[in-house]
């Protein structure tokens, strides 16, 4: 007698879809995108983990690896680069940065920059030659009554699980101190654990200060600190007042095709849309997945929830599609998209089963 068994890894034998309400947006979902990884890297998320990554104008993926972990100092953190089918082609700019979080290739695509949380500054990564330097870090003090706001992540688990609207729309984790907290913050100078950096048309650096602030600030293309705004965004729950234009955890940060800066506030369930010169001009807030990371193409702007949601707007500031659902597959820290529509989500501790998903437009 023939015994047959079933396969071992169903996603090998499987496809995955996911579709907007109206059909206008559909992708193939490939849930472990990153391929033919060299042998020191196949460990990640155990040793290491993807905080963040970008894309260049070729549709290639550039995959933020944050070295170490408890268990082994090693990979080092570096980029990795995927092509569009996300094989491995190369790692680039090697070194010792624990505190890597997202970045952004400058417009003139030879250089990246990302923010190196812990050592408050910007790593300047040379495309060409590999080399990682000090690209951006003013000179500071430290706000009175300014702590890390990260501290407090763990209270956002359940179960093994990051549940991100425990009390419905508003997603503070479920404890009202933290909220209490965050109203004593002050808004304080570049930097203080910063998280992103993005640019605009014109070549200046925008940039989300969220783990300890409460910021943006403007740079121009030289580097000089040109305006900065934001503040405490202390949500008064019991009368239900809100603060936009304000923020809790200003967590990404993305230039549109428009010049539109728009920030993720994760903590604050909400997004904040502001013109180049700090201008409140949109506000979403509440059902957003808690959201964690912003990218936009020419015509989109996709936000992703690190509790399972995709969220796409046009630059309208109109909602055209919400994908996913609650403590679903799509999970994620951060998130990428290529000029054809292609979406890369980066999930890091929100989803530590996947490293990189990919949602490929299925046209």
């Amino acid at each position: 007698m023939d015994i047959k068994r079933g396969t071992a890894n169903r996603r090998k034998v499987m496809k995955k879809y996911i579709e907007s309400a109206d059909g206008k947006f559909k992708y193939q979902v490939i849930l472990d995108f990153m391929q033919n990884m060299p042998e020191e890297y196949k460990y990640v998320p155990f040793c290491g983990n993807i905080a963040g990554g970008c894309c260049d104008k070729d549709g290639n993926i550039y995959c933020g690896l944050r070295g170490g972990s408890f268990m082994s100092p090693l990979p080092l953190s570096c980029y990795i680069v995927l092509d569009k089918d996300g094989n491995f082609v190369r790692a680039i700019g090697s070194g010792n940065i624990p505190g890597m979080h997202f970045g952004e290739i400058t417009p003139d695509g030879k250089t990246l920059m990302f923010a190196d949380v812990g050592a408050n500054r910007f790593v300047s990564l040379d495309l060409a030659t590999g080399e990682a330097k000090t690209g951006l870090a003013p000179v500071h003090q430290i706000p009175q009554n300014n702590v890390n706001k990260n501290i407090k992540a763990d209270f956002r688990m359940h179960d093994g699980l990051y549940a991100t609207e425990p009390l419905h729309e508003e997603a503070c984790g479920g404890s009202l101190e933290w909220y209490m907290m965050r109203a004593h913050m002050t808004l304080g100078e570049p930097f203080h654990n910063p998280t992103d950096i993005d640019f605009d048309s014109e070549g200046n650096m925008y940039i989300s200060d969220g783990y300890a602030n409460c910021a943006v600030h403007k740079f121009d293309k030289h580097g000089k600190h040109i305006k900065t705004w934001g503040g405490s965004g202390y949500d008064h729950f019991f009368d239900n007042q809100d603060t936009p234009g304000k923020f809790l955890v200003p967590h990404s940060i993305c230039v549109d095709a428009k010049d539109h800066i728009w920030v993720c506030d994760r903590e604050k369930d909400a997004v904040h849309v502001f013109d180049t010169e700090g201008n409140l001009l949109f506000y979403a807030k509440g059902d957003l997945g808690q959201p964690s990371g912003v990218d936009a193409n020419k015509d989109y702007i996709y936000v992703c929830g690190r509790g399972g949601y995709l969220t796409i707007f046009d630059t309208e500031f109109n909602i055209v599609a919400e994908l996913g659902e609650f403590n679903g597959d799509l999970r994620a820290h951060s998130v990428a998209c290529d000029e054809e529509g292609n979406v890369y989500l980066f999930p890091t501790h929100a989803n530590t089963e996947h490293q990189v998903i990919a949602l490929k437009v299925v046209k």
